[in-house]
């Protein structure tokens, strides 16, 4: 890479740096707040649905259980940009704004990671009980879930660690939407792999071999599935179990296929524009940081998506996730009534005397011993 362009660049006495334009600045304020409003709603009812009976015992559910957690970890971490770029327009927390950056960033790209690799296991655990379903109970277990998710927690904090040392990374423009951290000295080659090796890490790790799997895995499960309906019978069961496992089954497909459709539709977008800026910083072509900085941003709330929409799609393509939400909702209400009636009765039985009749003087002459 020329080093004389990139002095033109990053040269302060020449270059102010990139801005945020005013749709960058009404997506960030109003795009996001839109999405975090439904995310952290739409996780937290997943969290409870998928925590119900019918749901609970399969290890796919745990792992939805699991994807809803790292979803709103990454909505959790997003709201620092929604209030830097769509609220107060300027940086904030600028004193600790080199630690918040190796925060902020390690934890959305941890959080991206795991969220992507959550839906390969997904496929993996459908794909297995599709094509080894005598086999299916023995590997698709609760503790295997966890086991799989401690690796995938592990090889994410190896990935993006370097975005911890304060030697590297910190702020690079404060206040702007995906530049607003980076590299804390220019010259360095560190600084050439952040912006030109690291973003092919990243898209290959988080989106291009996460979504080849899945799609890999998709289309055998769907061959597998129109070749022999039986696979999804286990033996020993009766007519009425083996009817309702195969719709636990076709259920859950539903659920990954939507899944993976979000995922391939909100990621692909911004992985292919991070594909290409790098490309064009790499060939040293002439570039326009306003551009790539606001693409990228606009893009970047598309990606949003991915983790806050999960449940909606889920309440439209599955009516078994739909009646278990509703199963979840009219539990919460009968337990409210029941304690609003469970009080109502306290106070009769500790104010009111029982009556005979509705006459409580009545009663009290019937309980008097007769002489």
């Amino acid at each position: 890479m020329n080093t004389t362009n990139i002095s033109v660049i990053y040269d302060a006495s020449v270059y102010t740096g990139p801005s945020n334009s005013p749709v960058v600045v009404l997506l960030y304020r109003y795009g996001l707040g839109f999405i975090f409003l439904c995310g952290f709603t739409g996780n937290l009812a997943s969290m409870a649905t998928f925590m119900q009976i019918t749901l609970r015992a399969t290890s796919t559910a745990f792992l939805f259980l699991i994807l809803a957690v790292s979803d709103s970890l990454f909505l959790l971490v997003s709201i620092f940009d929604f209030i830097e770029v769509g609220l107060t327009q300027e940086p904030i927390l600028l004193t600790n704004y080199d630690s918040l950056c190796r925060f902020r960033w390690f934890l959305k790209g941890l959080t991206q990671f795991c969220s992507a690799w959550i839906l390969v296991f997904v496929t993996i655990d459908r794909w297995l009980r599709t094509r080894l379903p005598f086999k299916a109970n023995k590997w698709c277990t609760h503790k295997n879930v966890i086991i799989v998710t401690i690796c995938i927690i592990i090889v994410g904090i190896s990935l993006h660690s370097h975005m911890l040392s304060a030697e590297f990374f910190g702020k690079f423009f404060p206040g702007i939407a995906t530049v607003a951290c980076g590299p804390v000295q220019l010259w360095t080659p560190y600084t050439l792999f952040f912006f030109v090796q690291w973003p092919f890490i990243q898209v290959f790790f988080v989106c291009l071999i996460p979504a080849t799997l899945m799609l890999l895995g998709s289309i055998d499960i769907h061959r597998t599935i129109q070749k022999t309906k039986s696979r999804i019978q286990t033996v020993g069961m009766n007519q009425t179990q083996q009817l309702r496992q195969a719709r636990l089954h076709r259920q859950m497909l539903i659920l990954m296929i939507s899944s993976i459709m979000i995922f391939f539709i909100t990621t692909l977008p911004v992985s292919i524009r991070q594909i290409v800026a790098a490309y064009a910083i790499f060939a040293n072509t002439t570039i326009d940081e306003n551009e790539i900085v606001n693409e990228t941003a606009i893009l970047t709330v598309l990606l949003s998506f991915n983790y806050a929409i999960n449940f909606y799609v889920h309440c439209l393509t599955s009516k078994l996730f739909r009646d278990e939400f509703i199963k979840f909702i009219k539990i919460i209400y009968r337990l409210a009534g029941c304690t609003t009636g469970n009080n109502t009765i306290n106070i009769n039985q500790n104010v009111l005397p029982p009556t005979v009749n509705g006459n409580a003087q009545a009663n009290i002459r019937h309980q008097q011993p007769r002489t």
